[in-house]
This record gives structure tokens, sequence and C-alpha cells, in this order.
């Protein structure tokens, strides 16, 4: 363990209480984005399907505890959460998994104007957690060719004209393995309307990837 983690322990990016990046208490309080039961009486709420994107799953509610861990991944610059929250939801994944199939992991891309700021793309940082979680390629396909107004706040039709041709194939080739002709599933952070999954998808749809996925941390509920 570093020194400086002895000498100063972490503080729970959830609840503040020092001792660990995430707690006992809040990784237990990180609740299931599938919040109905029933899935023919009403529509799941950790489910969203697109045009270009076939379906997205995310695997917990981003409210209270979830939201707060995030928030301070994605503009404090807790990147060590990662790791713990990736881990809790590996099973999300496993879920979207059982029906694509093993699918190499896309992570959506970051502008280098706000990589500069952030000092990272949380989404490639979750991405290569759950690709070593699961044993399933990173394919950094996308590029995000221009910078874009912050999404939070505006409704789906705005958000996708806002993205409008902004993801395009960063020309990286496919992992080795065949894996160019399987489908591919596209992590974020935090899956509000899908506009961007949607986006990145159909970038990679015309780009002649056959089915594209969506995963992501949390879906606002």
């Amino acid at each position: 363990m570093p020194l400086m983690r002895v000498l100063l322990p972490p503080a729970c990016a959830g609840c503040g209480r020092y001792g660990s990046d995430v707690c006992g208490d809040c990784r237990a309080a990180l609740a299931s984005s599938g919040l109905v039961g029933e899935p023919f009486l009403a529509v799941d709420p950790a489910v969203v399907v697109g045009d270009a994107l076939s379906l997205a799953m995310a695997a917990f509610a981003h409210r209270d505890t979830a939201q707060a861990i995030l928030r301070r991944l994605k503009y404090g610059g807790h990147r060590q959460v990662v790791e713990p929250v990736a881990r809790l939801a590996v099973p999300g994944l496993y879920r979207l998994l059982s029906l694509t199939g093993p699918a190499a992991l896309v992570p959506v891309p970051l502008h280098a104007s706000r990589y500069r700021d952030r000092g990272y793309n949380q989404a490639a940082l979750v991405a290569r957690s759950l690709g070593q979680m699961v044993r399933l390629p990173v394919w950094e396909a996308l590029a995000r060719r221009r910078a874009t107004k912050r999404q939070h706040g505006l409704d789906r039709a705005t958000r996708l004209r806002n993205l409008g041709q902004a993801m395009v194939p960063s020309g990286r080739p496919p992992p080795g393995g065949g894996w160019a002709a399987r489908p591919v599933i596209v992590v974020d952070d935090i899956l509000t309307t899908g506009a961007t999954l949607e986006a990145c998808a159909t970038a990679l749809r015309t780009a002649g990837l056959p089915a594209v996925y969506g995963f992501a941390l949390a879906r606002e509920v």
C-alpha cells in the first residue's frame, strides 16, 4: 500500500467516511437500476433501446450513493473509485452479455479539450476495468471530432442534435480473434436518455459493425 494512503487514508466517495475509496455501507447502498420486477407490466428503467443502438443496460440507479460517487469520478478527479464500482457492476454486464454473447467493449470517447481539463476519460477507465474483470478486449474504436456542450439538463432531441456527427470511427484496428465481426458494447459511466450511446452506435454501424449495444454504470431514473 502506498505510504500516502497509510498516512492519509482515503475518504469514501459516497459518504466521505475515511478508510476506503468506497465504503462497505455505500457499496451495499448502490441500488439496482432494474426497479420493475415484472417486465411485462411496465418498462424496465434499466433498459434503453434506440435506432442504431440495439439495446443498452445499466447496473445501478443514478441516485443517492451512486450519484455522489459518479459525480466525484466525473468532476472531482476520483478515478480510484472505478475499480470497486466496476466490480459491483459486473453482474449487470453479465446480464447484457447473456444477450449479446462475447463482445468487445468500446468506451465513449472524450474530446481532447475535455480530456485536458479532466486528465482522463472516465468511460475508458470503466471499460478497461470491466474488460479485465470479464476478460473481454477494449477497443477504442471511436473518436470525438468536435467539442460538444455539456449534455446535463438537455432533452433527448437536443442531446442528439448536440452530438450530431461528433462521433466518428477512430481508425484504430479491432482486436484480433475475429472481434470485428462480433457485436460491440459501448461503455459509459452514466446513461440518461441514451443519446450519447445512440450517437456512438450510429458511427459504429455506419462503419460496418453488425450490432451495437450499450452499458453504463448507472441510469438516471
